[in-house]
């Protein structure tokens, strides 16, 4: 008998919840402990309410089985482009190790762009991605021209279309980038992780002797890029060290500078890192992302950040429609290219050789061929840690490259992102079941979920 649920506790009554199925059932607080009995192996009594939900769903999960699986179309629609390897700061969590994490030329030439978009580019109709990334970006401006050029002629001769946005850290921006952005890039992510005292901590200039603020010199060209250009704005802050006490403050100032999007990370840096979140900041960070869930079904959606309604408001597609999702984003689908016209499965796994995928000049791509189905197979079905993880689709298994930074491998998940994870989604499924039982709060989670969720999938 399959075991695939989990008991969440309520106010005054609690809930079984179901992965596979979404389905979700209100118990009496007085089975709690047969419920968990039978979750951790124990046969239920016999027509006792847990052993008939139990068996009726795992009869359903072995007709699921049957039926679903996980297809992950491993088709590139996207490059991330290390446009310059180097930087001009100097984060105390930087994933490039200063520039260094590979040994290429400092900027990338023509006849790397030229083989990467022949290479991935070539359905005819077809509309591409392309990320301009680093090292800061920026220090190749002179290498994004010739992309996009390169891209224009590509377009006329294919029929496709290609799409530009950028990662930076926003200090290096003129009339010239301003002008080049607002013709060609659709979207623009600036690093920048909170108010002056939050984001200087971390982030500061790498020239010996030069004393400037990041953070100051970011805003002001944040201002510039408002005023000149029509690409779409979003910030992106890492939460570093005990910085995540400061998240939600954090989270509020950025969305208060008037950018489009803004998101928030942890640092993914090795153990004894000034820059690693410690389980005191990763229980902070949980904490805080607990109490906007709690707020949002209590009532006071409009009272937590942006950031955090569009988390809740994708749990909740995954609760309300059949969306199941399995993997947690393309990485060995939509590759990184360095500067030398190496690939590798994903910006976040650069320098790391299990997940180095071959290089362009290689016609054969079979190194290629091999991690991309080792990609295909890394979902949440598939997976030993996630399968047996009731929270695996309000997840998708969580980041390839922060795993394999705390575990040397992809297969195996990040515990400390599983168990925030898992505090997460209870605070979400209690949240969701209590307002669903609420007439009036139920028509209203229902109306705008219709709004948000059309064609997504119904159950």
């Amino acid at each position: 008998m399959s075991r695939d649920f989990r008991r969440i506790s309520g106010t005054d009554e609690d809930y079984l919840f179901f992965p596979e199925s979404a389905h979700l059932y209100t118990i009496e607080k007085a089975h709690a402990a047969s419920v968990d009995a039978c979750c951790a192996g124990a046969e239920p009594p016999s027509g006792s309410l847990a052993g008939i939900l139990v068996g009726e769903e795992a009869l359903m999960r072995t007709a699921m089985d049957k039926a679903q699986s996980c297809p992950f179309i491993s088709v590139t629609d996207s490059l991330c482009l290390y446009m310059a390897h180097d930087c001009n700061l100097a984060c105390s969590y930087c994933y490039n190790d200063g520039g260094h994490v590979v040994q290429a030329p400092p900027v990338m030439g023509p006849e790397v762009i030229e083989a990467a978009f022949r290479r991935y580019f070539s359905e005819p109709g077809k509309t591409y991605a392309v990320s301009f990334y680093g090292g800061e970006p920026l220090l190749g401006f002179k290498a994004m021209k010739q992309t996009v050029r390169i891209g224009g002629a590509l377009e006329r001769e294919r029929g496709v279309r290609i799409h530009y946005s950028m990662t930076t850290n926003g200090t290096l921006l003129n009339k010239e980038i301003l002008a080049f952005i607002d013709r060609h890039i659709d979207s623009v992510t600036i690093s920048l992780d909170g108010p002056c005292d939050v984001n200087d901590r971390h982030r500061s200039p790498k020239k010996e002797g030069e004393c400037w603020s990041a953070h100051d010199r970011t805003i002001a060209n944040l201002n510039e890029l408002r005023r000149h250009t029509r690409a779409k704005l979003a910030l992106k802050a890492t939460l570093a060290g005990d910085m995540a006490t400061k998240c939600e403050a954090s989270v509020n100032y950025l969305e208060g500078l008037g950018a489009d999007v803004v998101l928030v990370t942890p640092a993914n840096v090795p153990a004894g890192s000034p820059a690693q979140m410690d389980e005191a900041a990763w229980d902070a960070y949980t904490r805080t992302q607990v109490s906007w869930v709690q707020r949002f079904f209590s009532g006071g959606e409009g009272a937590i950040p942006a950031l955090a309604r569009k988390g809740i408001w994708n749990a909740l597609a995954t609760l309300l429609t059949a969306r199941r999702p399995c993997h947690y984003c393309g990485a060995g689908q939509n590759p990184a290219i360095t500067a030398d016209g190496a690939v590798w499965a994903c910006h976040g796994l650069v320098g790391i050789p299990d997940y180095f995928m071959g290089n362009l000049a290689d016609e054969s791509a079979e190194r290629e061929r091999r991690l991309r189905r080792r990609f295909d197979d890394l979902n949440v079905r598939q997976r030993q840690e996630c399968n047996c993880c009731w929270a695996r689709y309000l997840c998708g298994g969580g980041c390839y490259a922060r795993a394999a930074a705390a575990n040397g491998e992809v297969e195996q998940p990040n515990k400390q992102h599983c168990e925030s994870t898992r505090r997460i989604a209870e605070a979400m499924v209690a949240g969701f079941a209590e307002a669903m039982a609420d007439p009036s709060r139920r028509m209203h989670l229902l109306h705008e979920a219709g709004e948000r969720f059309a064609g997504v999938g119904a159950r």
